[in-house]
């Protein structure tokens, strides 16, 4: 069932309307911008870009043309974010320059001929490790937490003033303050995105719907390296952008709450060496060393090397956690149009438990529950378990520019994981302790393996038509993944909270062990699908831009599920679906500082398993989002806020026929909603003060889910009304105590709801704070977290699932760059 409520057909017949019109003028576009050509005889115009030794743009970059045979400077401009700059120049011969702190200085000899327009070849700049200090220091003081563009939103640089949606972008330098070690940290600092539930997994809420690694991205690519059970580590992590609302039309199925993209450290020219210890509450130990540089005289060859080690306990005492991580890269420049990146990631866990399970609440009866009456260091973890992932990716991005308006980018990624797990837990959230005692079980999961083949190929062009400027963005992503799993339940047995006993529970995978088990099965299945994209960011005079774009993706999904001790097939099931959706946003921009924007975005899931026995197959859940709101730039650029309002609407949701007796029959309804408004405050107040500030209020109803989650009807579980954070640092700058850094502040969430109707758990605050400093190129930073001791529940599933929080603790950073 689908719902009229919006007018999408007619978005539908404008968008194929454009695409006819747009095509007709593609190739006098194409041709007006190939070098060589003359738009003005009356004048001499000069064009051209400037970009990094990685291939990204370079902004801000001073372009200087003096006379050779007087050395006067005659004529200059800067860059623009795309890295693009062009003047209008008299005839003579000059020596054009292009320069900024940080990198060498390009001369290039040039003549200027009358009557002739002159495109020249892309200007690549490359870093010294002298001036590189310089741009480090420069940062910090005067530009530590601002960050002005991306290119998640649209796949091409472009400044977040001119995307009609709300992206967040927390960089290193903010991760670095607040000694971030894992993404599930990095929420705090994030408007309107919050944990769903272990602060072990990678498992959050945005906009109030749950996002799992199914809503992650890679360098801009559909995925993750960590699994559901693992906190995304950020050893190699340069920057975490979340992108909010739908984002199929760029990067394809997911709930409609936004997209984490984590995007890894870049290969670069200047030697760069650093190594860093961490020490920290419940025995914690890590180690992290980061190289990067040139293996060749011409720098055409770059390469970065990161290995990261960590030996940790956690809150639960019997919860041990290692891991090691290894991110070698390797990056060629054929020329200043062509580069290729290889980077190779490997991962290994080993913990106690992979699903830990929390600690329960007591029931007192008639819905009345005791959510304290086990220490938050209470353990329903069985010591002799087990769970050990291994993880490998592959990724290699290639880029070539035919002119300086046109490239081509290329992304494909492997992926391979293998998880082997046993372990003792709560069978059913939905029950908590009763009379000091719970029901445990004990089994295994194992995956070997799950699988991914991603790609994404897509062309950037920018032309104009007339006055107006075209941004476009054509491209094509092919996905294939899979996995075989088995899961087995032994037994169970009823025990007692006040003295725990494990010894019941034998670790024995035998078909003798699965013969007599609860249940036990085994499930192969594999997905694959394909979209097409086209976007277009057009640029109407100065202060107009609007932004229209399309996708459409066909899946296909089958899987077989087996009896372990028979091996024979139990059940099969197949899924074939298909969707267009559309994305149209306007900007308007009153002045250099000020944007105002408006955007409708759509979203889509498969409904993964036909439901055939509930009277499937069904068409795909959809999504829509209605989003209006304004960012302003603040003190030269350094301050920037945005306020965003949203409305989003799932339709064709999963719910049970309420006419059906049987309590089997589903139904597809559109009643699933999330409103709601953001507040951000991110940048530099001085060069000393940096800041970081969000509120959102958020309200996600249903009424009733039959899908994954199985959410009942009402308030979507683990979705606060109020979610407000605040961190501030003040850096001295000068004087004897030159370096020293101090941070506060706070993080807040209100009530929320879990999978149990009329079970809640209350709203908290909590307090962190650190001191760091630094001195040629030595950092000690300390950080001290729950300051007040708050205890709160950092997840949630229900009854007999609750995380607490971490009670007050610490860690101790030092780090050296050489």
């Amino acid at each position: 069932m689908m719902s009229n409520s919006l007018p999408t057909l007619s978005l539908y017949r404008c968008f194929w309307l454009y695409l006819v019109l747009s095509s007709l003028a593609v190739t006098p576009m194409l041709a007006r911008h190939l070098p060589g050509d003359n738009e003005n005889p009356a004048f001499v115009m000069l064009s051209g870009s400037v970009r990094t030794a990685d291939d990204q743009p370079a902004e801000l970059v001073t372009i200087a043309l003096r006379e050779i045979n007087t050395g006067r400077l005659r004529h200059g401009t800067i860059t623009d974010v795309a890295g693009r700059f062009s003047l209008k120049a008299s005839p003579g011969r000059y020596t054009l320059t292009a320069s900024i702190v940080g990198y060498a200085p390009s001369e290039t000899p040039l003549l200027i001929e009358v009557g002739q327009a002159i495109q020249l070849p892309p200007i690549t700049l490359t870093q010294t490790a002298r001036q590189l200090q310089e741009v480090i220091v420069t940062t910090r003081r005067a530009g530590a937490y601002t960050e002005k563009t991306t290119e998640l939103g649209t796949r091409m640089p472009a400044r977040l003033r001119d995307i009609p949606q709300s992206v967040q972008i927390i960089n290193r330098e903010i991760l670095q303050d607040r000694q971030v070690l894992t993404v599930a940290e990095a929420t705090k600092s994030m408007v309107g995105v919050n944990a769903f539930s272990s602060s072990q997994y990678s498992d959050y809420v945005l906009r109030g719907f749950r996002s799992t690694p199914g809503n992650f991205a890679y360098n801009g690519i559909r995925g993750d390296f960590f699994q559901f059970d693992q906190a995304a580590l950020t050893y190699n992590i340069e920057r975490i952008e979340a992108v909010k609302g739908p984002a199929s039309v760029l990067f394809s199925a997911g709930n409609p709450g936004g997209v984490i993209n984590h995007v890894t450290k870049r290969a670069q020219a200047a030697p760069r060496y650093e190594v860093a210890a961490t020490v920290g509450s419940f025995n914690q130990y890590r180690f992290m060393g980061d190289a990067t540089g040139t293996l060749t005289k011409n720098q055409k060859l770059l390469y970065r090397f990161i290995v990261g080690y960590e030996n940790t306990g956690q809150l639960d005492p019997n919860q041990k956690i290692r891991n090691v991580f290894l991110a070698p890269q390797l990056q060629y420049t054929f020329s200043d149009r062509t580069t290729l990146n290889y980077e190779l990631n490997y991962g290994y866990d080993r913990r106690t438990m992979g699903y830990q399970r929390g600690v329960p609440a007591l029931s007192l009866g008639e819905g009345r529950w005791q959510l304290d009456r086990y220490p938050r260091d209470f353990s329903m973890v069985d010591p002799r378990g087990f769970s050990k992932t291994s993880s490998v990716s592959n990724q290699l991005m290639f880029s070539h520019r035919f002119t300086e308006r046109i490239k081509l980018t290329s992304l494909l990624r492997t992926y391979q994981a293998t998880q082997d797990q046993f372990d003792v837990s709560p069978g059913d959230f939905s029950i908590g302790a009763t009379n000091d005692s719970i029901t445990l079980g004990h089994g295994y999961f194992r995956q070997k393996p799950l699988y991914q083949f991603q790609s994404t190929t897509y062309l950037n062009a920018e032309l104009e038509t007339g006055v107006i400027k075209h941004a476009l963005i054509a491209g094509i992503d092919v996905n294939s993944s899979g996995r075989t799993y088995e899961y087995a339940g032994l037994s169970e047995r009823r025990v007692s909270l006040l003295n725990l006993d494990f010894s019941w529970a034998t670790y024995d995978r035998s078909r003798a062990a699965l013969a007599t088990a609860i249940y036990q099965s085994g499930v192969t299945e594999n997905t694959q699908f394909y979209g097409l994209y086209v976007q277009d960011q057009l640029s109407l005079g100065e202060r107009w831009k609007l932004l229209l774009g399309g996708r459409f993706e066909a899946h296909r999904f089958r899987n077989r599920s087996f009896d372990l001790v028979a091996d024979t097939t139990t059940a099969r099931d197949t899924l074939r679906a298909s969707r267009f959706i559309p994305r149209v946003g306007v900007v308007f921009q009153p002045g250099k500082n000020t944007s105002l924007y408006a955007s409708y975005t759509e979203g889509f899931q498969p409904q993964y398993g036909s439901n055939r026995g509930g009277g499937g197959p069904y068409p795909p859940e959809g999504s829509r989002q209605i989003e209006v709101g304004m960012k302003n730039e603040w003190l030269a650029g350094r301050l920037i806020t945005s306020v965003a309002a949203y409305y989003i609407q799932k339709t064709d949701v999963l719910t049970t026929d309420p006419n059906d007796p049987d309590g089997l029959r589903l139904i597809q309804v559109d009643e699933v909603k999330s409103k709601g408004i953001e507040l951000s405050v991110q940048g530099n107040v001085t060069d000393n003060l940096s800041l970081l500030a969000n509120y959102a209020y958020n309200e996600a109803r249903t009424p009733g889910d039959a899908g994954f989650d199985f959410y009942a009807p009402g308030w979507f579980p683990n979705a606060p009304n109020h979610n407000g954070n605040l961190w501030a640092t003040y850096k001295l700058t000068q004087g004897v105590l030159k370096g020293l850094k101090i941070g506060a502040g706070f993080n807040h969430l209100s009530k929320r709801s879990t999978f149990v109707p009329n079970f809640e758990v209350p709203g908290y605050t909590t307090v962190d704070a650190s001191v760091s400093y630094e001195r040629n190129g030595f950092r000690i930073n300390g950080g001290l977290f729950n300051m007040t001791d708050t205890r709160y529940y950092h997840g949630v599933y229900g009854p007999a699932n609750l995380w607490p929080g971490n009670p007050r603790s610490f860690r101790l950073t030092l780090s050296q760059v050489f």
